[in-house]
């Protein structure tokens, strides 16, 4: 069966000529200002810039990423080795798209991000997960089977077809089955991020979306519950929500979509473009985008061995410490110059004993998706360790160093 787009004039891709798009982006952008609830629905399209292919662009795409997924299923063909595709979605970094929406946020001026992706990139890229709605997972979320616990991890979870992932929930008193956030094709959307999309949709007096939305407009999910069918209104028909409502609907897509009539504005130009284009006229810089991290640390003495003391450190989600995020591949605990442990697996527990005139280092390594450096934590002996610290670590690829600080907005520029 085909993915792609049969139609082939819905195939075809649109730019606005200069005038058209300066003028777009100027009734656009005043409609930002004026709006009281502002939110933003992205598709795959948002994410094309950073190196990840969309689903349904067509063969003679101008994409830089070349044909969608899909479309290449659909015509047997192979990817050109110029198309510009990474080899690990692990290791993209937010375009300027994405760091416009983090800028918007902070700003208090986008009350919710709706996105039909499942790259992560969104909360990689600095968004606040309350004002996010993951329709289709994360990859880099997984879920506890029987308590519902969630686990960030600074790699890709995806598991098996019944997304069992292999790993269990570290609460001692559970220690659920793991499952990836994934959805597939006849899965339902998971039902507190589509009501938190609903909710916002029935607020919003204005909905951009920006980002091939044509790739799931005609999916519809079905599930079966005392034997009746009902259909679970599908991912489209948030935006459509709001033309229903007479809000205005902003549509920024190089194809046309089915929602092209009920749009107040289409706009045919590339997502940087059109979010560039908007920041510029709001006044608004759009934000580096730097690698986030939260730490805990903690050092008390072992229950069963007053002569020692017992270091846990773990990760933790930047705008949630009560998640766990694996942040590190392995650390190290060395003293005096010499590696006496190192862990390479969840938790990061060890005890140390005898080194209260010695100075100690823990290396934490990470998983090195933008190159990331080790980072040394370093203390004049073991009583100096904290008892207790929540510290945040960030780095910016560029400029290859790491900054430590325990406040969350203190960011390097």
């Amino acid at each position: 069966m085909a993915h792609g787009i049969s139609d082939p004039e819905n195939k075809k891709e649109h730019f606005d000529s200069a005038t058209e798009l300066n003028e777009k982006l100027d009734l656009l952008s005043q409609w930002i200002k004026e709006s009281q609830h502002f939110i933003v629905f992205t598709g795959a399209g948002i994410s094309t810039s950073t190196g990840i292919p969309d689903f349904r662009s067509g063969m003679d795409t101008v994409l830089k990423t070349g044909p969608g997924e899909w479309e290449l299923e659909d015509h047997k063909a192979k990817r050109l080795k110029s198309d510009a595709v990474i080899d690990d979605m692990q290791t993209a970094i937010p375009s300027i798209a994405h760091m416009a929406l983090v800028a918007l946020q902070n700003q208090g001026i986008l009350k919710c991000v709706i996105s039909q992706n499942c790259d992560g990139l969104h909360l990689r890229s600095g968004l606040n997960p309350t004002g996010v709605a993951e329709l289709h997972g994360n990859m880099n979320l997984e879920t506890c089977s029987k308590c519902e616990a969630k686990y960030l991890r600074d790699f890709d979870t995806v598991g098996t077809r019944t997304h069992y992932t292999g790993r269990r929930c570290d609460k001692l008193n559970c220690r659920g089955r793991l499952k990836d956030s994934i959805i597939d094709f006849g899965e339902d959307l998971p039902q507190d991020e589509l009501d938190k999309a609903f909710y916002h949709a029935e607020q919003a007096d204005l909905c951009l979306v920006l980002g091939n939305f044509s790739s799931d407009m005609f999916l519809l999910k079905k599930k079966t519950i005392l034997g009746s069918s009902l259909t679970v209104t599908p991912a489209s028909d948030i935006p459509k929500r709001v033309a229903k409502r007479k809000q205005n609907l902003a549509i920024g897509n190089l194809q046309r979509t089915p929602l092209h009539k009920a749009a107040a504005l289409n706009i045919h130009a590339f997502s940087d473009a059109i979010t560039q284009g908007i920041m510029e006229r709001l006044n608004i810089p759009i934000p580096t985008w730097i690698v986030r991290r939260r730490v805990h640390i903690s050092c008390q003495h072992n229950s069963r061995n007053q002569n020692k003391k017992q270091i846990i450190l773990e990760g933790r989600d930047p705008n949630n410490p009560e998640i766990p995020f694996t942040l590190f591949e392995s650390i190290q605990i060395i003293v005096d110059q010499k590696v006496i442990k190192e862990i390479a697996h969840q938790p990061f527990t060890f005890d140390l004993v005898d080194y209260d005139q010695q100075p100690i280092t823990i290396r934490l390594n990470f998983f090195g998706h933008y190159n990331e450096i080790p980072f040394d934590l370093t203390y004049s002996n073991l009583t100096s360790i904290p008892n207790d610290e929540q510290f945040y670590l960030f780095y910016n690829p560029m400029m290859g160093q790491w900054r430590k600080t325990t406040n969350k907005d203190d960011l390097p520029v």
